[in-house]
């Protein structure tokens, strides 16, 4: 399957980003209360990755990256996860009484964890291709 390369690297960015939102949902749970600042950096950081997104998609890059239909599996699978993992946290606490930074602690590892192998796996497609 032929794929834009920059297509491609806005994905990269997407699982970067991901691994931002997985982290912040550790650094909020133990440091929200003292820092609140963590916020406006969040923000600030999802803004700059957004303009960055933008520039490099709005960039003329004619190349087109082979990928296989596995490798497109896999990243359809790795954003299903990720979003289903993100949507158990925001519903889990209301439906039983969970203690709430372990969970954070605990879904924001997986979260990292599933955006790290997408970084990965976008940056082999990137270099091979």
């Amino acid at each position: 399957m032929n794929v834009y390369r920059k297509s491609l690297v806005i994905q990269l960015l997407l699982f970067i980003v991901f691994f931002i939102m997985g982290a912040n949902l550790i650094l909020g749970a133990y440091l929200g209360a003292t820092l609140s600042w963590i916020n406006y950096l969040l923000l600030g950081v999802l803004i700059a990755f957004a303009v960055v997104g933008f520039v490099l998609y709005k960039k003329e890059d004619p190349r087109i990256v082979l990928m296989t239909q596995k490798e497109m599996n896999l990243i359809r699978y790795l954003l299903y996860g990720y979003f289903f993992v993100y949507i158990v946290h925001m519903i889990l606490p209301s439906i039983i009484t969970v203690d709430q930074k372990m969970l954070s602690l605990v879904v924001g590892f997986i979260l990292m964890g599933i955006a790290l192998y997408g970084v990965n796996m976008q940056l082999r497609l990137l270099k091979n291709k």
